[in-house]
Order: C-alpha cells, then sequence, then structure tokens
C-alpha cells in the first residue's frame, strides 16, 4: 500500500526555526507540511514565502481567525485548527495519515536513517503510533545551534501521535487524543500504548523507555534561546512567561545520548546546505535572530515586576538558569522582600533554601540572617553548615 502523510504544525513568532524544522521533515520523507502562524509579530511570513515558493508541497496560512471567538473558544487555538486541518484531509481523501507536531519538536527514525513511510509501513493499516518525547538538554549549546549529531537529553512519558486520516476523533488532546472507538494506539516497538493512572496521555513507566524512533523535543535549546523563548507565553494565559516549563535542565545519571547514523547525518547537512541556499533565506536570518535578541532583552526586563507577580511560579521557570542578569534580578527582589520583613526568620529561611542553587554566598547570606534572630534554630545550623560545607567544596 502506498501512503501519504501530512505533517501539521502551528507557530507563534518563530522565523529563526522555521527553516531548519521544514527541511528537517521533508528529509525524514513528510509529503506535504502545512504551518499555521498565529499571533506573529517576527518574519515568519517572510521566511515561509520564501520556502514555499521553491517547495509547492509546503505552505501556509493564518489562524488569527480563531480570535475572532470569544475567549473560551480562542485560547484552544491549537485544538481548533488541528480539528480543521483534520476536516479537511479526510474531505480531500487524499492522505492516509496526518502528524501533528510543534516547531520545536523534531521527529528522529531509526537514528535519521528511515522514512516516515518506512515506519508506518511495520504497523497494521489504521493504527495510531506514539512516539515518546526526548527533552533536549544541551547545556553547553550556543545560540541558534543546529540539530547535532548526538542528540543529548531528558526522556519524557508524554507522546505525539501519528494519525491515519479516517480515524475518527472525539476530541484533540496534545499528546493522545480521545478516539470516539475502541482504538489500540501502539508504540514504536509496537507494544500497547499503557497510560498512568492519573495522566493518560502520558505513558506508564512499565513500557516508557528510550525507543528506536522518538521525537526529540528541542524546549531549551540553549540559555539564552530558552530564556527569550520563556517571554512567548502561552495562549490564553495571561502571565507574559510560558508557565508550563520547568526550568532548564541538567544531565543526570538518567539523561540519554543517541548518535545519529553517520552517513545519514552528513547528507542531511548537505541537504539542508542546499535548502537553504534554493529557498533565498540566508538574508532572512539575521531579521530572525535579531527578533529573538530583542525578545532576550523583553524577558530579563520584565523578571522585576513577574516576581512582584509570581515569585514562586517564576523561581520554578528560571531554575538551572544562571545567566547573571536573571540571577541580579532574583537576587534584588529577594533583599526587597527581606528588607520588608527583617525579622521573618521562616521568611528568610524560605528565601535561602530559593537562593541556594542560584547564589551560594547570597544563601549563605540569608541563612545567617537568620542565625542572628534565632541562635539556636536546628534548622537554621543545619543549613549554615551543609552551605558551608558546599562553599568550600566549590
Amino acid at each position: 500500500m502506498s501512503y501519504k502523510v501530512k505533517l501539521v504544525a502551528i507557530a507563534k513568532d518563530e522565523a529563526t526555526y522555521i527553516p531548519e524544522w521544514v527541511h528537517h521533515h521533508l528529509f525524514v520523507g513528510f509529503d506535504e507540511i502545512e504551518i499555521f502562524i498565529n499571533r506573529t509579530t517576527d518574519s515568519s511570513q517572510a521566511v515561509l514565502t520564501s520556502i514555499c515558493e521553491k517547495y509547492p508541497n509546503v505552505s501556509w496560512r493564518t489562524a488569527d481567525w480563531v480570535d475572532q471567538c470569544p475567549p473560551e473558544a480562542s485560547k484552544h487555538i491549537q485544538f481548533i485548527t488541528y480539528s480543521q486541518a483534520m476536516y479537511q484531509c479526510q474531505e480531500a481523501e487524499d492522505f492516509t495519515h496526518i502528524f501533528f507536531l510543534d516547531i520545536d519538536e523534531f521527529l528522529i527514525l531509526d537514528k535519521l536513517s528511515s522514512s516516515i513511510h518506512q515506519i508506518i509501513e511495520r504497523f497494521p493499516q489504521g493504527v495510531p503510533i506514539a512516539f515518546e518525547w526526548l527533552n533536549d538538554c544541551t547545556p553547553t549549546a550556543a545560540a541558534f545551534s543546529r540539530l547535532p549529531r548526538t542528540l543529548t537529553g531528558n526522556l519524557s512519558p508524554l507522546v505525539k501521535t501519528l494519525l491515519p486520516v479516517d480515524i475518527q476523533i472525539k476530541e484533540f488532546r496534545h499528546h493522545l487524543p480521545v478516539f470516539k472507538n475502541n482504538v489500540e494506539t501502539l508504540l514504536v516497538d509496537k507494544t500497547k500504548f499503557v497510560s498512568q493512572e492519573k495522566v493518560k496521555q502520558a505513558l506508564d513507566k512499565s513500557v516508557n523507555f528510550l525507543k528506536s524512533s522518538f521525537i526529540y523535543h528541542r524546549a531549551h535549546r540553549s540559555q539564552y534561546e530558552y530564556i527569550s523563548l520563556l517571554y512567548r507565553g502561552r495562549p490564553g494565559d495571561s502571565f507574559a512567561y510560558k508557565s508550563n516549563r520547568r526550568g532548564y535542565p541538567k544531565i543526570t545519571a538518567n539523561t540519554a545520548s543517541v548518535a545519529l547514523d553517520k552517513t545519514a547525518y552528513n547528507d542531511y547537512q548537505s541537504s539542508y546546505e542546499k535548502f537553504i541556499v534554493d529557498t533565498n533565506i540566508v538574508g532572512l536570518a539575521d531579521e530572525s535572530q535579531a527578533f529573538v535578541r530583542q525578545r532576550y532583552d523583553l524577558s530579563i526586563a520584565n523578571i522585576p515586576q513577574h516576581l512582584a507577580l509570581d515569585y514562586s511560579l517564576m523561581l520554578r521557570l528560571f531554575k538551572g538558569v544562571s545567566d547573571p542578569q536573571v540571577l541580579a534580578a532574583f537576587k534584588q527582589h529577594r533583599e526587597n522582600l527581606v528588607k520588608s520583613e527583617p525579622t521573618n526568620v521562616d521568611l528568610l529561611i524560605r528565601l535561602a533554601l530559593d537562593a541556594q542553587p542560584q547564589d551560594l554566598d547570597e544563601a549563605i547570606a540569608l541563612i545567617t540572617l537568620a542565625k542572628a534572630i534565632r541562635p539556636k534554630g536546628p534548622l537554621i545550623n543545619k543549613k549554615l553548615t551543609q552551605f558551608l560545607s558546599m562553599k568550600q567544596q566549590a
């Protein structure tokens, strides 16, 4: 049987990342790619127009019409767009499968040596195929780096699901839809998708392990880009920062590395160089990267006021970030809190614990202030000893 597979994405202010993402998924064999841009102020339209002029199987349109709906609906722009794209594919009767990915998600098939068609051929007809996330973890990455040959990341229980076009969807969700009928979703190794008891879109640990094909989720990239990307926010969320992030990741004993096939990767890089020249987007790269830099500046500038709005959330979002401007903003915020309640020992202890991962000297100073007020406090003395030991070992 022959297959025709469509890839659909929604993009917001991601002009600098679109070319690599489009090329990647053309390289792994998607027949058509359609990108919906929404609430976008960067050069995405110019970048996509240049690509589409050379590659007629790539198209784009805006999804801002969804914002004409009441807020309760428009905040679900992703699901509305997915539903529209799925319906159009079913009406056209021209595709066998459809896949929904974000611009930071790169489908990796057998270390880059297989195509999406070859993957589909391994499964029974009409079966949804779920690909697990490997969340990128590249602390030394330079800004605007290309996909490296060795992919380093932390495995997630979340997936994205390749769908047969004729399958009936009851409700779209980010990772695994709810189907109208009793449908068995398979993982890449052909085992059955088994969900967690509480999070139905996430895999149970019994079946969650790194497989031959997966999605490399480049949600973090370099620290510089992570700070900028945080300031994109989320649809329907009034908070300016992307509130579903959990900080910049660190390499741990559980971090995995996958080396892509050397020959395939060399072909991939050569193909991308040709893609850049053919689409004439070299001149647009500076403009799109400048937008990311400007957003980084805005992200930094707005940290103080958002710390005042939700300190705990901001602490989570910027966990693991070592950017000096970020650390200075957090330190200043804690200093302001101490000035407002200088004898609040519980506050001093809590702020010292918050400061420790960011600035050990600040943590020592804060816990020392607490000790001056409560010299025999067991927790205070324990933490002061710990902090001083960490300082000595650093």
